[in-house]
């Protein structure tokens, strides 16, 4: 006697493809992964260098109005591949660790110059404390300075600065 059973009278059909939801739950995860990834991926070292003259020129700004706001005299030091902001207390300039003015590192790619009354700053590596190389009142004056940031001769963004704080931009690429 042979038995019979549901399974011999139905034929088992084999998918060819994927399904739709699967398709979208793969384009979805896709999509995360890049949205996380992105930011991280290196970008052009000419955007690079225009993304760190804005946030140099808004860190000026908000110094100079945290300046004046506090009452306070502040102060920007450049040396080699970083600058920071100082603040004068009792007397004695002091480094700013809180966000947004701590120390910012540029990438080694770039070259940072600061220019004051038409000459340029070198650091001083004897210096042992902290000194300002340009003052950003509380009175909202600033001392006249230009800062160069370089990815070469041919290829940089100059920000001059006047004593109220007023920005000039100048952006020159002859590497084309």
């Amino acid at each position: 006697m042979t038995t019979c059973t549901a399974s011999r009278f139905y034929k088992k059909t084999q998918s060819a493809g994927y399904t739709l939801i699967e398709l979208m739950v793969v384009i979805a995860i896709i999509g995360l992964i890049t949205s996380v990834v992105l930011p991280y991926i290196p970008t052009d070292k000419t955007e690079r260098m225009r993304t760190d003259a804005d946030r140099f020129e808004s860190l000026i700004s908000y110094a100079q109005t945290q300046a004046i706001l506090q009452s306070q005299d502040f102060g920007l030091m450049v040396e080699g591949s970083s600058y920071s902001f100082l603040k004068q207390v009792a007397g004695t300039w002091e480094a700013m660790d809180a966000d947004p003015l701590s120390p910012q590192k540029l990438e080694d790619y770039l070259t940072q110059t600061l220019y004051v009354e038409g000459g340029e700053v070198e650091p001083d590596p004897f210096q042992e404390a902290f000194v300002p190389t340009v003052i950003l009142f509380s009175s909202g004056e600033i001392s006249p300075f230009e800062y160069q940031l370089a990815l070469s001769e041919q290829q940089f963004i100059r920000l001059k600065y006047n004593l109220l704080g007023e920005v000039v931009r100048e952006s020159v690429d002859e590497s084309q």
